[in-house]
């Protein structure tokens, strides 16, 4: 069943001050929640270094929250980490490694579509909704990003609970788009 992201965009009445907390994200935060609720017991929450994150560190909290995950290299050497969610395959882009540590990771999926939904429609997306950057590819179908910041450290459990954010945007994305 399609999940009810409506993302409304509501003024509360201050001219300078706009809102985007209304239903849309409320059920993207609950859905996020349920993900995570749904998974396995994960291990107990531990720091990371600082420095950002290896691919080993990210297939661990994956695999400890029921995901699949699979390391692979990039196009030009980086770790990357294959998963799914929402019977979609994605992956994991590591940026600014060294020495196997990274200090950003990407997630990103891309579905390919006879009908492009448009730039238009893409727009509203970014718009909206605050969690998923997405685009139009180089064959105009729609993908969703999101990015994490890690070079200063983080725990396994806040993984965990991006992980869950990114559960949460892609079914949204897939229901926005009419995937």
């Amino acid at each position: 069943p399609a999940l009810p992201f409506s993302a409304g965009l509501w003024n509360d009445g201050l001219e300078h001050r706009w809102t985007r907390w209304s239903i849309g994200m409320r059920e993207l935060w609950m859905a996020a929640g349920l993900a995570l609720g749904l998974c396995a017991v994960p291990a107990q929450s531990r720091p990371l270094p600082a420095g950002g994150v290896t691919a080993a560190e990210v297939i661990e909290v994956l695999q400890a929250n029921g995901y699949r995950a699979e390391e692979d290299v990039d196009g030009v050497g980086d770790p990357m980490v294959r998963s799914a969610t929402d019977g979609s395959n994605y992956a994991i882009y590591f940026y600014g490694c060294e020495r196997g540590r990274c200090t950003t990771i990407q997630f990103g999926v891309a579905f390919s579509m006879k009908q492009s939904p448009g730039l238009a429609k893409i727009n509203e997306w970014n718009r909206e909704m605050r969690f998923g950057r997405a685009y139009l590819d180089s064959e105009m179908d729609p993908a969703v990003q999101m990015d994490v910041d890690l070079e200063l450290g983080a725990t396994t459990e806040q993984l965990q609970s991006v992980i869950g954010t990114w559960g949460a945007v892609v079914p949204a994305f897939k229901n926005f788009i009419d995937f």
